[in-house]
């Protein structure tokens, strides 16, 4: 994760006025090492040209932040904002980046202010975007379980409290190299020569039968019968579930091998071992069997394409490892290790294209692109390719000289993390001169001038800062009038 973005989840029923909308929630700065917390509401007022006014009140150490002009785009019922802007801090005036996204009543948002250390979270529901004590360091549940993750002690059914007497899920000192804390292990055990899979869900377990294939013996979970521990809202689709594990057997046999399932799905009613056919699932992770061995970081990706038919909202991420992917096979002391879970979320630009031509010279890992034109660029005459579930594009263009545009095309993932931004710098008219600062088809000391007045003033208006640019690396400052100077006395 990025380390110098403030980072807020908000999270709550918005209350709704014309053209705005008013989250409020908790939130902590992180800077230089100390965290300050607070209350803050983040509101966001939409003008009638469609242009936003983003503004978080009394953000520690920080004030009041206004964000004006930023731009919107919906997609899939979810709303992304983009702005950069120069914005007043009680630090003083800061450049800040800003993207945001809204859902179902929700509104995450992530400012980067690059000159800071600081990480601001704004959080009401937990982590939106990731899964609840994914490292398994908390293990404060009463009955021995880690929170938000449960075993046969949280389980019902006429055989819970057999099955929790004979399987075990613990916490384990075994971490991966590297790592320290602990991790989760769920150890099988068996009875009258019936094997009883450990296993963990962040469902809830029914242990419903004596025979151990019977669909009666399953991890379920549903929105509308359980409770908050025993289900798990999603936000976004992620695109990879990313976990360690760590498999031994009690009596070796290699085809035997521990299973890992993920689903995201609507909220209602789902199981596994499902009892008949689900149509409420929306996605489900490409897993292979887990083979026995030391702890190895396994990344299974989502396939969502295959259960499209369903039309299923993705609103759920259901989870369960066992020491057996089939029902009572496997070997007593079967043990399945799990630690740092992590759901990953891309927008990695494929294509940039230009009234449906790729952009002379594209490549994903450049970020600065420019272009001549004859007039005005028109804004929907550049489009983007991007992979990742959640992914959106975000296009802004602003008038930065006299005949100068700026087009910024943003990929956004899901959870607002890693969102990256392409500029194209448009020079509309004859080619650039460049030192031609003031734009009057010469370069002279009244150049020098324009330039410096620019940087002290930060006004724009009446200058080429594309013809400013010296040194053509897309930021303008005090070494581009050292070239341009250098220029005049030298003439090369």
């Amino acid at each position: 994760m990025k380390k110098s973005i403030f980072t807020l989840l908000l999270a709550l029923t918005a209350v709704s006025a014309l053209h705005a909308e008013s989250f409020t929630g908790n939130v902590v700065v992180t800077r230089n090492g100390q965290n300050h917390d607070s209350n803050v509401t983040f509101t966001v007022t939409q003008d009638d040209n469609g242009l936003n006014t983003i503004v978080m009140q009394q953000v520690p150490l920080f004030g009041t932040l206004t964000i004006n002009n930023v731009t919107a785009a919906t997609v899939n019922g979810v709303t992304v904002y983009s702005a950069e802007r120069n914005v007043a801090t009680s630090l003083g005036n800061m450049n800040t980046v800003l993207f945001a996204r809204t859902v179902n009543g929700m509104m995450a948002a992530n400012v980067t202010i690059p000159t800071e250390n600081t990480t601001i979270w704004f959080n009401t529901v937990g982590n939106h975007f990731q899964l609840p004590n994914s490292d398994m360091e908390s293990w404060t549940n009463e009955y021995g379980e880690p929170d938000r993750w449960h075993g046969f002690k949280t389980a019902t059914g006429t055989y819970a409290g057999t099955s929790a007497a004979l399987v075990k899920l613990e916490q384990s000192d075994d971490v991966r190299s590297g790592a320290t804390g602990h991790s989760a292990v769920m150890t099988a055990n068996s009875l009258i020569g019936i094997v009883a899979n450990g296993t963990m869900t962040n469902g809830r377990l029914n242990a419903g039968a004596m025979s151990a294939s019977s669909t009666s013996n399953h991890a379920e979970m549903d929105m509308n019968n359980g409770t908050d521990d025993f289900y798990m809202p999603l936000y976004a689709k992620p695109d990879k579930f990313n976990v360690w594990l760590k498999y031994t057997q009690g009596t070796p046999n290699a085809n035997y091998k521990a299973s890992v399932s993920v689903k995201t799905f609507d909220g209602t009613y789902y199981q596994e071992p499902c009892d008949k056919e689900y149509t409420n699932l929306s996605g489900s992770i490409v897993s292979t069997p887990i083979p026995a061995g030391g702890w190895t970081q396994y990344s299974f990706p989502f396939d969502y394409d295959s259960y499209a038919a369903n039309h299923a909202a993705s609103e759920a991420i259901f989870v369960t490892f066992s020491t057996n992917g089939t029902p009572g096979q496997g070997s007593k002391n079967d043990k399945l290790y799990v630690d740092d879970m992590e759901l990953v979320y891309l927008a990695e630009m494929t294509d940039l294209r230009y009234q449906g031509v790729t952009i002379e010279g594209w490549n994903p890992a450049v970020m600065a692109y420019s272009m001549q034109m004859a007039s005005e660029p028109n804004l929907d005459d550049f489009a983007a390719s991007v992979t990742g579930a959640s992914a959106v594009v975000i296009k802004t263009m602003e008038k930065t000289g006299n005949n100068t545009y700026r087009i910024a095309i943003s990929a956004v993932p899901g959870d607002l993390q890693d969102a990256s931004c392409y500029v194209i710098t448009v020079t509309v008219g004859s080619a650039v001169m460049r030192g031609d600062v003031d734009g009057n088809q010469s370069v002279d000391i009244g150049d020098v001038t324009a330039l410096i007045d620019y940087l002290l003033s930060g006004n724009s208006d009446n200058i080429d800062l594309v013809a400013a640019d010296m040194d053509e690396n897309a930021d303008v400052n005090i070494s581009d009038v050292t070239s341009l100077v250098d220029y005049l006395l030298s003439g090369n």
